[in-house]
């Protein structure tokens, strides 16, 4: 019970780190924010479609003990409601600190293959691929997220509402990149109904 508790904790101070108490009554009047809810894959695919946000390449983690593992990842914390860049060995894209958690567009449209990338330690895709899985996507139907040149994870939720338009935008760089074959993964940390959480696990917003 303590482990869920420090997490709890963990995550929603991550989650609220660059808003103040002001910009959190913005967040949520102006973009719907909302108390974080156990969800299900059809409530996310119809709240998708209702903002016209991108439906595909949508992940979720495939149990609540590799959600939780995820959020004890400090490096994984610091970029909750952001992105994270991976190049084809695995290992994460140091970003620039200066910029805005929401930059990144101009970022993902000029990743090169042929370039070269400082890293940072911390966090390999390794420790997340194996933990996530595809909410109605084929996965025969595209050979190129197998040996990609970049992996883009973007980790978005349904409780930040429109907010989210921030997070999504980044489909666009990614098909403006004619340079790179890039996987995207739009990875959701939401709870879900399927892991059936007591009311001590949930991760709650106060």
């Amino acid at each position: 019970m303590k482990t869920f508790s420090l997490i709890k904790k963990l995550a929603v101070i991550t989650l609220m780190l660059t808003f103040t108490s002001g910009c959190k009554s913005v967040m949520k009047l102006k973009y719907g924010m909302k108390e974080p809810q156990a969800e299900t894959p059809e409530r996310l695919i119809s709240f998708l479609e209702k903002y016209k946000f991108p439906a595909d390449d949508i992940y979720l983690f495939s149990d609540s003990a590799s959600y939780y593992q995820a959020l004890r990842n400090p490096v994984f914390r610091k970029n909750l409601l952001s992105h994270m860049n991976f190049d084809r060995n695995g290992l994460l894209l140091l970003r620039d600190t200066a910029q805005c958690q929401w930059s990144g567009y101009d970022v993902v449209k000029a990743l090169h293959p042929d370039s070269s990338y400082n890293s940072l330690p911390g966090l390999h895709l390794d420790q997340i691929l194996p933990h996530i899985q595809p909410v109605g996507r084929d996965l025969t139907r595209d050979s190129l997220i197998k040996k990609p040149d970049f992996t883009v994870i973007v980790t978005w939720g349904k409780f930040i509402g429109e907010y989210n338009y921030r997070l999504f935008v980044l489909s666009g760089a990614v098909r403006e990149n004619k340079a790179a074959r890039i996987r995207l993964i739009f990875l959701n940390i939401d709870m879900q109904e399927s892991w059936n959480l007591t009311k001590q696990q949930k991760i709650s917003v106060r």
